[in-house]
């Protein structure tokens, strides 16, 4: 918890006060813990009185449930501000204060992967992009490109979100012929010649979003985003708060660089499967990856590209050692030069599900799989921990990882969606 702006809130009651046939006093806690706050005390004081003077004591004889109420807990002025309209409300008759302290010790017990004081408010961006249903494609597509997005909430004149917009419903719905991280590495004269043909659709951000996407609320727990995420198959998700309105998103890179913080603070803190056993990465979902030598032409290392369902094959030597790693924006960025424009637009067509284009062949003779390979390549064996990948995913921004055995030969490819799967699944043992 950071000290500097930290403050304890306090709120005086009385016992028998009520809302709706419940105690005043639960209804104040259910808030307080739906607003993630770590933590509240209730304190039931022997005697005193409020503003009409009367004296409410358990020294003598008194009305039963007459006695005063604190409730009082610590946390962040920002989660403060957050919870005080709702505390305002409950709390028609007592008193509310708020203080700044400095906490000189917080310590807690971890119940599995993700900190129980955390919310998906804590780790969500707030600099959201958005759209109204009446933008058109073009401007949807320079918007995402211009700020590296891969999705954009819709919404209404009221900021709640009615669809979401992904690459996938563009490339289906859109008009778009290539994926969006792959029309990024255009030069800009060829993109704003894509986006300018765009205007002339119809096609609006009502026309191709997808409908009532998932949405989760600034209080949801990490734990409970992460179980969504699997469950969904979902990398990213719009957030609102209490009123239902747009505020965030949160993404798997946000959840799994919390879980790398709190292992920088506790490196004990290990994820562990049912049995006991530290959780690796050979428990995991690895999924089979294609191998090309690093003399396999390059006409031939794109055929087995394309026939991968996540456009990544991995390049190994003489010795089948991993030496490197190639994706389409790979082959996009470094097969084509230096040679004209017209060679990548002839190789964007191929990548973007089209027919082998004629000339493409000529474009690639004498390239190799050597020449467009990201190398060196970061890999994993199936002995390193799956906190280990964690850490080494977010510290070098890398989606997936390819593992190797103990002899260096490549075994398959773990993505996010496996770690945080392993993540959500290690929270469950947990509680």
């Amino acid at each position: 918890m950071d000290t500097a702006t930290t403050q304890q809130v306090w709120i005086y009651i009385g016992e028998g006060d009520s809302r709706h046939g419940q105690s005043l006093t639960q209804w104040v806690l259910d808030a307080l813990r739906a607003a993630g706050c770590p933590g509240a005390t209730v304190l039931r004081g022997i005697g005193g009185y409020g503003v009409n003077g009367m004296m409410r004591s358990d020294l003598i004889v008194d009305a039963p449930g007459q006695l005063p109420v604190i409730i009082t807990f610590i946390d962040r002025t920002d989660r403060v501000e957050l919870v005080l309209p709702t505390l305002r409300e409950l709390v028609t008759e007592g008193l509310i204060a708020v203080s700044p302290i400095q906490v000189i010790q917080h310590s807690y017990r971890e119940g599995g992967p993700f900190p129980r004081h955390l919310t998906v408010a804590d780790v969500m961006s707030r600099d959201v992009a958005r759209v109204g249903p009446n933008a058109p494609v073009s401007e949807i597509v320079s918007l995402l490109i211009d700020r590296a997005l891969r999705a954009l909430p819709v919404v209404d004149d009221d900021l709640r979100v009615i669809g979401i917009i992904t690459d996938g419903d563009l490339l289906t719905r859109g008009g778009t012929t290539l994926p969006l991280r792959l029309q990024k590495l255009f030069p800009l004269d060829e993109r704003a010649a894509q986006v300018a043909a765009l205007a002339q659709q119809p096609q609006r951000a009502a026309d191709v979003m997808t409908l009532d996407p998932v949405i989760l609320t600034m209080t949801t727990s990490l734990a409970h985003a992460a179980e969504v995420m699997a469950k969904h198959n979902m990398k990213r998700i719009p957030v609102v708060n209490a009123a239902g309105k747009l505020v965030g998103m949160v993404s798997r890179y946000d959840l799994l660089k919390t879980v790398t913080e709190g292992l920088r603070q506790r490196p004990e803190q290990q994820l562990r499967r049912s049995n006991g056993e530290l959780s690796t990465v050979g428990s995991l979902s690895i999924a089979p990856i294609p191998v090309v030598r690093e003399i396999t032409s390059l006409a031939e290392t794109l055929d087995q590209l394309l026939a991968t369902r996540k456009r990544r094959i991995v390049v190994v030597n003489y010795d089948k050692q991993v030496i490197g790693i190639i994706t389409d924006g790979d082959v996009l960025r470094r097969a084509t030069r230096p040679v004209p424009g017209s060679a990548l637009q002839r190789l964007a067509t191929l990548l973007s599900g089209g027919n082998r284009p004629e000339g493409l062949e000529l474009d690639l003779k004498g390239r190799t799989a050597a020449d467009v390979m990201t190398s060196p390549v970061i890999t994993v064996t199936t002995d390193t921990l799956t906190t280990e990948a964690i850490q080494l995913m977010i510290s070098y921004k890398i989606k997936r990882l390819p593992v190797i055995d103990q002899q260096g030969h490549v075994v398959g490819i773990i993505g996010r969606a496996d770690v945080l799967r392993a993540l959500e699944q290690g929270q469950h043992e947990a509680e």
